[in-house]
C-alpha cells in the first residue's frame, strides 16, 4: 500500500521553494509535521536546509520530540546548496562530505530512511572540466557509503533540464543507478519533473525495482496535486495508476509550493487519496453460466496492485484473480444473471499456472498447479516452433508429438503455419521449404489466475531471406483439468514488404494434430461443429464458429479438443480444415481465397483451444463460446 506524504515548506533549495530557514527550524518541523499527521498523512518530509544547521541543543530537542511522538519523517531533500560544485574534480571533497556526514547522523537518530539527491545546481556536470562526470559518480558513491554507515539509502531524483544537466530523466537516472551498482543508491520518481520533460510514463514500471521514494506536484507551476492550474491533470493520474500497478509500496510526497499551507495540504491529501487508491473490489453479472471462465474486469475505483491473487464473494466463494491491464483477470464459476461483488485479496488460492523460459533448452514450459500442461519448443534443428505435447495431469497427451513419425511429420501438436507465403511453403517440410525462427521470448508471466508468454518469430525462405514477422501470445488459466483453455493471439506483420498468403490447403494459421487415439479413422474421435455438422464430410471446408474433435480413448477415458474462432478474425467464421486422420486446422485461405497484408501493416488472429477431460453438450460449448466472444480478455484500450 502506498504511503501518502507531504514535504513541509522551509529550507528548500528548489527554484520555487522557500530557501530561507524559518526561525526555530526544529519547532517548525515538529509543528508542521504534526499538523500533516493530524490531517491523515501517513508520513512527512522536510528539507535538508532545516536540519543541517541546527545547534546540538536544537537537534537533541528535535530527536527527543520525535522519540516522544514520531514525526514519521520518510525523507530529507535539498541536501546541498546550489553554488557547490560536486562534479568538480578539484573540489574540496572532504569539506563537501562533512555536510552529509552530520546530516545523515541526525537522520539516523530521527529514523529517516531516505536522503534525496536532487540539488540540481550543485550536481551539474561541468563540461569544460575533464573528468567531471567521473568525479560526480565518485561523489555519489561516497554519499552511498556514508548513507550505508547510518542505515540510510540515497535516492537520486531526476530533475528537469532547467535545473541540471545530469540525471534528468528517469531512464537516464535509472540506468546510472544500475551502472553504479551501489546497494545504498537507488532512484526517486518525481512526476512534476517527468511532466516538464515530457517523459513517457512507460518508464514507471520499467524502473520500479529501483524506485524507493516519489515526489508529486502539478506542472508547470509546481502547485499542489490536483491544483486547477495543472497543464495536464491526466498525466499525474496516469502516473499514479502506473505506480500502483507496478507494485510500489513506498511513500509519495507532495513536494510543491503552497499558497496556504494548511488548506493546500488538506486539499492535496484528498486528491492523492483518490488517485493513489488501490482497488478493493470488482463486480460482474454473468451473461451465461460461468464454469471456470477467464473474465476481464475493471474496478470502478482505484488501480489494481500486482499483489492481488484472489477474490472472495460475500458467501465465501474464492476465485483466482490477477492484475491484468487496467483491471483484473478472474477465473470465475457463477450462474447466469448472478450479481457478483468480489473483494480483492493477496491470499493465494493454489493450482497456479506458470510459464518458465529455458533459453538454453530452447523451450518455454507451462505448468498448472505444478504439473506439466505443455511446452513451447523453438529448437533451431526443427524448421518451425510448436506447442506440445499438451497433456492432462496424468501425462496423457491430447496432441501428437512423435519425432520419428513419417506421416505428415510437420504436424507437431499445436503449431502456426501457412503453406504459401509469397510462394514459399512454411507448412510442409519438403525441399526448399521456409523456416520460422524464434528470435525472442519477450516476456513470461506466472500469476494466480493465468500464465502467459509472448514470442517473436521471423519467417524466412530456405536461404534466410525474411518474409514476415510474427508475434504470438500464449495464455493459460488457473482451471482444473476437466477443461483447460489455451488462448493464442497471432499477429503477422509485413515488415519486409507486401505479404501474400496464397490460396493453399496447407494452412491454418492455427494447426493442431490430435493424438492417434483421437483420430476419427483409426481412433475414437468424432468431429462436430457449431451448426451441428458431424464428421469430416460435414465439417471439412465448412465455416463454423467452433469445431470439436473428441472421443473416449481406451484406457484413458474421455478426451476432447475444441477450438473457438474469434469474431474479430478475418472472414469470421473460419472454414475448418479438419480431417479424419487427425489434422485440426482453421483455414480460410483455401476455402475463401488467399489474402494480402500490405507492406508495413499487420493481421491478427485469435483462437481459444479447450482441452477437455469430460464430455460437453453442444449447448455448454456454445455457452463457453458466447462468453469468449462477449467478454474477450484481450481487449485493448
Amino acid at each position: 500500500m502506498i504511503k501518502l506524504s507531504c514535504c513541509i515548506p522551509g529550507g528548500s533549495l528548489m527554484p520555487e521553494g522557500v530557501a530561507g530557514v524559518p526561525d526555530s527550524p526544529a519547532r517548525q518541523i515538529v509543528d508542521k509535521c504534526r499538523y500533516l499527521l493530524s490531517l491523515g498523512y501517513d508520513c512527512t518530509e522536510c528539507a535538508g536546509g532545516m536540519l543541517a544547521d541546527l545547534t546540538d541543543e536544537e537537534a537533541a530537542w528535535l530527536v527527543a520530540e520525535n522519540d516522544r511522538e514520531s514525526l514519521r519523517l520518510a525523507a530529507v531533500n535539498s541536501l546541498f546548496p546550489g553554488n557547490w560544485k560536486l562534479a568538480d574534480p578539484g573540489a574540496p571533497r572532504e569539506e563537501y562530505l562533512a555536510r552529509p556526514r552530520r546530516l545523515f547522523a541526525l537522520m539516523e537518530k530521527l529514523h529517516i530512511p531516505y536522503a534525496v539527491f536532487g540539488s540540481g545546481g550543485a550536481r551539474s556536470v561541468l563540461p569544460d572540466l575533464e573528468g567531471s562526470r567521473e568525479a560526480l559518480d565518485r561523489f555519489v558513491s561516497d554519499l552511498g557509503d556514508i548513507a550505508a554507515e547510518h542505515g540510510l539509502t540515497l535516492v537520486i531524483e531526476p530533475l528537469r533540464k532547467r535545473e541540471t544537466n545530469v540525471f534528468v530523466t528517469v531512464p537516464e537516472s535509472g540506468d546510472a543507478v544500475r551502472r553504479l551498482n551501489h546497494p545504498s543508491v537507488r532512484l526517486l520518481y518525481d512526476a512534476f519533473h517527468m511532466a516538464e520533460e515530457g517523459t513517457d510514463l512507460s518508464c514507471v514500471p520499467e524502473y520500479a525495482d529501483l524506485c524507493l521514494h516519489c515526489h508529486v506536484a502539478e506542472a508547470p507551476a509546481r502547485s499542489r496535486p490536483g491544483s486547477e492550474d495543472s497543464a495536464d491533470p491526466a498525466y499525474l493520474r496516469r502516473f499514479a495508476r502506473l505506480l500502483v500497478e507496478s507494485g510500489y509500496e513506498g511513500a509519495v510526497s507532495a513536494e510543491c509550493g503552497f499558497k496556504d499551507f494548511k488548506k493546500d495540504a488538506a486539499d492535496a491529501l484528498a486528491y492523492m487519496r483518490e488517485i493513489f487508491a488501490e482497488a478493493e473490489e470488482v463486480s460482474v453479472t454473468p451473461v451465461r453460466d460461468y464454469r471456470e471462465e477467464p473474465v476481464y474486469l475493471v474496478p470502478e475505483r482505484g488501480a489494481v496492485s500486482p499483489r492481488v491473487r484472489s477474490a472472495k464473494t460475500a458467501d465465501g466463494r474464492v476465485f483466482p484473480v490477477s492484475q491484468y491491464r487496467d483491471g483484473v483477470l478472474a477465473v470465475l464459476t457463477a450462474g447466469r444473471g448472478e450479481k457478483l461483488t468480489l473483494t480483492l485479496s493477496a491470499e493465494p488460492v493454489g493450482n497456479e499456472p506458470a510459464a518458465v523460459c529455458d533459453p538454453a533448452g530452447h523451450n518455454v514450459s507451462v505448468t498448472v498447479g505444478g504439473k506439466p500442461f505443455g511446452e513451447y519448443s523453438f529448437d533451431p534443428a526443427v524448421p518451425k516452433p510448436f506447442f506440445g505435447p499438451v497433456t492432462d495431469e496424468a501425462g496423457h497427451p491430447f496432441t501428437r508429438l512423435d519425432p520419428t513419425v513419417k506421416e505428415h511429420p510437420h504436424q507437431r501438436s499445436v503449431f502456426v503455419a501457412v503453406g504459401d507465403v509469397n510462394g514459399i511453403d512454411c507448412w510442409n517440410e519438403v525441399p526448399g521449404h521456409g523456416y520460422v525462427r524464434t528470435e525472442a521470448v519477450e516476456k513470461t508471466v506466472s500469476a494466480s489466475a493465468y500464465a502467459e508468454f509472448c514470442v517473436r518469430n521471423l519467417w524466412t525462405d530456405h536461404g534466410g531471406k525474411p518474409l514476415l514477422k510474427e508475434r504470438t501470445r500464449y495464455t493459460v488459466y488457473n482451471q482444473h483439468e476437466d477443461c483447460r483453455a489455451l488462448d493464442l493471439e497471432i499477429t503477422f506483420t509485413a515488415e519486409f514488404g507486401e505479404v501474400v498468403f496464397g490460396n493453399t490447403k496447407e494452412a491454418g494459421p492455427l494447426g493442431i494434430r490430435v493424438r492417434d487415439g483421437l483420430r476419427a479413422d483409426i481412433g475414437c474421435g468424432r468431429i462436430l461443429n457449431s451448426w451441428g455438422g458431424e464428421g469430416e464430410e460435414e465439417c471439412w471446408s465448412r465455416s463454423a464458429e467452433w469445431c470439436d474433435y473428441a472421443g473416449v480413448v481406451p484406457e484413458v477415458g474421455f478426451m476432447g479438443i475444441t477450438v473457438f474462432d474469434s469474431e474479430r478474425n478475418e472472414r469470421f467464421p473460419t472454414a475448418w480444415h479438419v480431417r479424419n486422420y487427425g489434422l485440426f486446422a482453421a483455414n480460410n485461405l483455401y476455402f475463401k481465397g488467399g489474402l494480402t497484408i500490405p507492406a508495413g501493416e499487420s493481421l491478427t488472429y485469435r483462437f481459444r483451444i479447450l482441452f477437455r477431460r469430460r464430455p460437453m453438450s453442444a449447448g455448454e460449448i456454445a455457452d463457453r463460446f458466447a462468453v469468449y466472444t462477449l467478454r474477450p480478455i484481450d481487449v485493448r484500450k
